[in-house]
This record gives structure tokens, C-alpha cells and sequence, in this order.
């Protein structure tokens, strides 16, 4: 799915690990003394009164929309209850049997579940070259390493791009599944299994090579071998008249409602499922019971448990990956072994949990863009899985000792989160990101915990050099950069120096090999637009480019991704006069325009003073009111702000928009 305002909201919790290798845990290493005072959910009628207190607590019950909210132990539904509405103009109530939601993400455990079946039926090799089962599909591979199943199914596959911008609105017709992923092919330049970043491409595949070695559409295979077995009667990868009919409306924070959601291929393994609480909790329940529930088998018992178990960990204590199942939220996780599977699209916000040691399970989904989810889980756990407080033992450490793990490290998924590690002479660690400073003390050799509890985790390369950390991210590592450039023209008291010394992390805006910046060149409308599309890390499109004044230019690929995302227009239907340099108006008519593409960003009001041509005025306003600028933008003693919204952008004001747009697409 698209990075989203709501997958930011997702952030807190975090990993590590002592060594290169991928690890393979199984459940019960994250058992506890604590776990036989844990007696968890056992009255039907207590748990509804846990859901009904929580969802009556004001602040929730007055952003609600609709939520439907399940809870499974030992094979028995506990919990099947909706809350809110499913239209909010027409006062249909969310209903748990009846109301269908998009999962989106959680999608990825049924096609994760789907490759399983496969594999105990000894039709694809988890450790075999994933070409075998391409067909035609030829794979791009710039390593020595082969890319497995098992790193499409932990997320470490080392492709360059796992997400693209691309508007589903954009293409008259949807393609199918292998059209989708032949013109969609991303490339593997890192060594598959050496970092973790969620990869919406990677369970794109395993939807392709599922279908391609069953011989059947994917929808039709995971209806027969999922759907049909667990009676799950209202689910499904298609947008069929009869899902619509039932299908909840979503809403944005402000209650207006999304169009209804249309997906890119026809049938999207990553996140394109439709379903209801009934139906969740059936292959919750079938999967808590090792893969059989009621005499309906979906996965052998040993299949299972490998499913469950975790396959990919920056640190043992802090696990990433499960085969389709993720651990979020670990600081709520009270010493129990827990497994699940968020979802996010506009207005609809979901999030499956797994306790397999219990035989517990719980799944919630929203359709509005709010997000409570790990307010519910925490009270969840906090209620029935209670862990007594314990003094935490840290790591003597000096500043020479921290010292290595000094640096910058750059979000492998999200180009803008950049984290500075800095040693103190406390013997602790500072790090800044977009979610603020934080100071923390040491507590194994690689792993680190902040004033609030949130551990930040570091990783090593083979010869012991310190590559790689987790922190507030919880959906990738971040890895280390080389030192910034220092450029001859942009000395320290320059007004733009940190803005450019920032960007330069992101990997936009370079300097030339000549040692200089130019900071005050103008900036052109291809390099403007093709240095926004790297800095939202996004892949480039592999599509012919619309515009002909563009085949030859080294933006063309990035200005066609903004085409398609909806985000920007030509000057004509066939021309973007792509080296004439930019208006920072039309700057701020492209940011606008990949804000709502990217954030659903709504407009903004702000006084303004000077010259904006009328076709500028919203942009310039979003822009002015959320400061995307630079020291060239003053106010006036009443507040109104001269963006200077006819004249040229500078190269070093680009640095200040990109900063300060990286700033506010990340919630800063």
C-alpha cells in the first residue's frame, strides 16, 4: 500500500540483532515466569464488557465512525460485536457478520498462507531460486545471492523498490495479476536476507507464483483452499456486486467519504481482501488450532507451527518476521509470544493479532482514518496478560565505547526518516529522528532502551562494523550513510547549510562532481519533480513516459510515476517543458498535488501577500500554512506570508521545501 499519514501513526516500537545471519525462533523462546498468572479472556460476557468500556471512553467514541472488534480463544468466538456505523449518512451499523470491510494488509497472511499450502504439498522449495517459479517472468538479480521464498515471505528480499505511487484511478482497466508484476518487476541490489523492509512487491510475487504454479486465478485458489474449507462466505480478492453490496463506507478524520476502494492488479495479494469479523475470526481460529478447526484442515500442524514461528529478527528478543505475520507493537506484548498482521487504506485501518501459545486471537478494523489500534491491544494485553513491573539492568558504557555507533542512518523504506546517533559523555546515546530526541542507555551489547521504554536495536555486518538500526520505525531498518558532502560553495554560516546537508541525507538534490552545489541555480521542472519522487522513495515507472518532450531526459521515468499517481499535469496534453526552470508557485502546485495523492492531505488557509496566479492560490496556501519553505519567505506583522510565488526556485530553496515537506509528511 501507499505510505500513508496513517502508517505513520503505526511507529513506536523496535528490534535488533548480534550477528548477520537470519535467525529461525521458535514460539515458546518468548515464553515467561509471568505467563502462568496470565489466565487471558475466558467469560464472553466480561470480554464484551472490556469492549464495550473502551469503545465508550469519549475520545474514542466520539471520532468512531465504524469498528468491528473479535476475540477467538480455544477454537470458541468470544467476541463478535460492531460498534459505530458502516454509513455513517446512512446509519448502518457496523455489523461482524454481515458488514465488509478491506483488510488491506492483512491480505498478506492468506497469500503467505496460500505459498504454505503449496510447500507441504512439495510444489515450491522454500530455499529454491524463486526464477524456478516465474514462467516467463524473468527476475533482476544484481547479486551473487539467490532470492528464496523464504525472503519474499520475511521481507528481505534487498529489492530497490517495495511500494509504488501509482493511482488505481490512473488506468482504465486493472491489469491482470502477471501483466501487473512483468511490468512492475522490481530489482534485487541488496543480499536477500540481510535487512528487513516491508515489501508490498514481495507478497505481490507470492500471489504470481502461487497462481503460476497452481494453475489456477489467485482469487479462485485462495476461495477454494481457504474461503470455502473455513465457510468464510463473505470474504474475497474481488470486488464482486455482492462484496459492494455490503462493503462499509470509508471516511477520512473528517468524516467525508472515500470513493469506494479499486485495487491495481484485478486481484491484489499484497492488500486487496474484502471480509468481515465473522470470517476473520474462522481463520484466526483455524490457524490458533494448527491449521484445522472443526475437522476443515487449511495447513498441516508442523506447516503451522513453521508459519508461526519467527524467520527474520534484528535481535532474538525483538523479531520481525513470521512467514506473513509481523510483531508490532512489542512493548505491549508483556512477556507473551505474539504474531499478527496490520492493514491500512484510506478510511480503513485494521490490525489481527495472534497469541499462539494461548490460543488467543483478536482482529479490529476501522473505517475511518483514525487509528486506535494500539490503544485496544495495549488494554488487551494490560487486562489479560498482566506483567508485573521489573527494575530494567542496564550496561555500563563509555563514550569511547558508543562512539561506533555514531552516525546517520537512512530509512531503507521511507527515504525522508533519517536517524542521528550521537555518543554522550553520560555513556549514553542520543538519537534524533522525526519523532523527536531521545536519550538511551545501553542494555545488551546491540541493544538500546529509551526514557519512554522503546528499544532502538543495531546490527553488524560479517566484519563487525555496525550497518544497521531499528528504532521508532517498526517497518524497516534503517542503514548507515557515508559521511555528507561537504560542498565548496555552501560554507557552514550559510543560511541554507543544514538544509542542504539534510537533504543530502534523504539521497536528493546532489551536488556536482566538481565539489559544488550552486546553491543559487534555478532548479528545472524535470529535476524538481524527479528529485520529489526519490525523496518519497517510491520506484520509478516502468511504463512508456506520456510526455514527448521528456523521453530523452534523466527525470523521464520519475515525472511519468508523478503522471501516474494523479499528482501532476503537462503544460499540454503531450509536453512538460521539462528544463525550464520551475515557478516556486508550480513547486507548490506538484507538492500539493502528490500530497493528496500520498497523505489525502486536505486544504489549508493561509494569509498570503504578493502575486499567485488563481490557479496556485490552494498549493500556495497548503504550502504557507504548513512553513515548506526556507529563510526566503517572510511574514508581515500581520501574519500574511510573501512566498515569492512567481519567481524562479533556487536549488537551495529546493533543499529547504524538500526538508521541510520530508518534515511534514512524516507527522514534524
Amino acid at each position: 500500500m501507499l505510505i500513508r499519514k496513517s502508517f505513520r501513526k503505526k511507529l513506536i516500537h523496535i528490534f535488533l540483532t548480534m550477528i548477520v545471519a537470519v535467525f529461525t525462533f521458535a514460539p515458546y523462546a518468548y515464553g515467561s515466569s509471568v505467563k502462568e498468572m496470565a489466565l487471558g479472556p475466558t467469560d464472553a460476557k466480561e470480554v464484551e464488557e472490556f469492549a464495550d468500556t473502551f469503545f465508550s471512553q469519549p475520545h474514542i467514541k466520539d471520532q468512531l465512525a465504524g469498528a468491528v472488534f473479535v476475540i477467538v480463544k480455544d477454537g470458541k468466538i468470544l467476541l463478535k460485536k460492531g460498534y459505530g456505523y458502516a454509513d455513517l449518512e446512512k446509519k448502518i451499523p457496523a455489523d461482524p457478520d454481515r458488514t465488509v470491510f478491506p483488510v488491506a494488509s492483512i491480505s498478506k497472511v492468506f497469500t503467505a498462507t496460500g505459498i504454505m499450502q503449496l510447500v507441504e504439498q512439495g510444489k515450491i522449495n522454500l530455499d529454491e531460486d524463486i526464477q524456478t517459479y516465474l514462467g516467463d517472468v524473468k527476475l533482476k538479480n544484481k547479486t551473487d545471492y539467490s532470492l528464496t521464498m523464504k525472503h519474499l515471505l520475511t521481507h528481505t528480499t534487498g529489492f530497490d523498490f517495495t511500494d509504488t505511487l501509482e493511482s488505481a484511478q490512473h488506468r482504465p482497466e486493472p491489469l491482470p495479476l502477471d501483466k501487473y508484476v512483468k511490468e512492475n518487476m522490481s530489482t534485487v541490489i541488496r543480499k536477500p536476507g540481510e535487512a528487513f523492509r516491508y515489501d508490498n512487491f514481495a507478497s505481490m510475487l507470492q500471489g504470481y507464483i502461487l497462481q503460476n504454479v497452481s494453475g489456477k486465478s489467485f482469487n479462485q485458489y485462495i476461495t477454494e483452499n481457504i474461503y470455502q474449507p473455513l465457510e468464510m462466505k463473505n470474504s474475497s480478492f474481488l470486488l464482486t456486486p455482492e462484496i459492494k453490496a455490503k462493503l462499509a463506507t470509508g471516511y477520512n478524520a473528517a468524516n467525508k467519504p472515500f470513493p469506494v476502494y479499486t485495487s491495481n492488479p484485478i486481484e491484489q495479494p499484497e492488500g486487496g481482501m474484502f471480509s468481515t469479523g465473522k470470517d476473520m475470526a474462522a481463520f484466526m481460529m483455524a490457524h490458533l488450532n494448527k491449521g484445522t478447526i472443526e475437522g476443515h484442515k487449511i495447513l498441516d500442524k508442523d506447516t503451522a507451527e513453521m508459519m508461526q514461528s519467527i524467520h527474520y529478527a534484528i535481535h532474538p528478543k525483538l523479531p520481525n518476521m513470521a512467514y506473513g505475520f509481523e510483531t508490532y507493537y512489542h512493548s505491549s506484548h508483556n512477556n507473551q509470544f505474539v504474531i499478527g498482521k496490520g492493514g491500512d487504506l484510506p478510511g480503513a485501518h485494521s490490525w489481527m493479532w495472534l497469541l499462539p501459545e494461548q490460543r488467543v486471537g483478536g482482529f479490529i478494523v476501522f473505517n475511518k482514518d483514525i487509528d486506535f489500534r494500539e490503544e485496544l491491544f495495549k488494554a488487551f494485553m494490560d487486562r489479560y496478560y498482566p506483567m508485573p513491573k521489573k527494575e530494567q539492568k542496564y550496561v555500563a558504557s563509555t563514550q569511547e565505547q558508543l562512539k561506533r555507533f555514531e552516525g546517520v542512518y537512512r530509512d531503507l523504506r521511507v527515504n525522508p526518516w533519517v536517524t542521528k546517533i550521537t555518543a554522550t559523555q553520560q555513556g549514553q546515546l542520543l538519537a534524533e529522528d522525526p519523532m523527536g530526541k531521545n536519550t538511551l542507555r545501553q542494555v545488551e551489547p546491540l541493544l538500546f532502551k529509551d526514557e519512554e521504554g522503546t528499544l532502538l536495536a543495531f546490527k553488524e555486518t560479517d566484519d563487525g562494523r555496525v550497518a544497521y538500526l531499528q528504532y521508532h520505525n517498526p517497518v524497516s531498518l534503517a542503514e548507515r550513510l557515508p559521511a555528507s558532502k561537504q560542498f565548496s560553495d555552501v560554507p557552514t554560516v550559510h543560511p541554507y547549510a543544514a538544509y542542504i546537508k539534510d537533504v543530502q541525507q534523504f539521497g536528493v538534490l546532489p551536488g556536482d562532481t566538481d565539489g559544488f552545489f550552486y546553491p543559487e541555480a534555478p532548479v528545472t521542472r524535470a529535476e524538481f519533480v524527479g528529485e520529489l519522487i526519490r525523496l518519497i522513495g517510491v520506484r520509478a515507472s516502468t511504463h512508456p513516459v506520456i510526455f514527448t518532450d521528456t523521453k530523452n531526459n534523466k527525470y523521464a521515468k520519475e515525472i511519468q510515476a508523478a503522471v501516474e499517481a494523479n499528482a501532476i499535469k503537462g503544460v499540454t496534453k503531450n509536453t512538460f517543458e521539462p528544463n525550464r526552470p520551475i515557478t516556486r508557485q508550480e513547486a507548490a502546485a506538484i507538492i500539493w498535488g502528490v500530497s493528496q495523492a500520498l497523505i489525502d492531505a486536505q486544504p489549508a488557509d493561509a494569509p498570503l501577500a504578493g502575486e499567485v496566479d488563481p490557479w496556485a492560490i490552494q498549493a500556495v496556501k497548503y504550502a504557507a500554512a504548513n512553513k515548506l519553505y526556507g529563510p526566503e519567505v517572510t511574514s508581515s506583522e500581520k501574519g500574511m506570508v510573501d512566498y515569492k510565488a512567481k519567481k524562479p526556485l533556487l536549488r537551495q530553496e529546493a533543499a529547504a521545501l524538500f526538508y521541510t515537506y520530508a518534515r511534514h509528511m512524516l507527522g514534524g
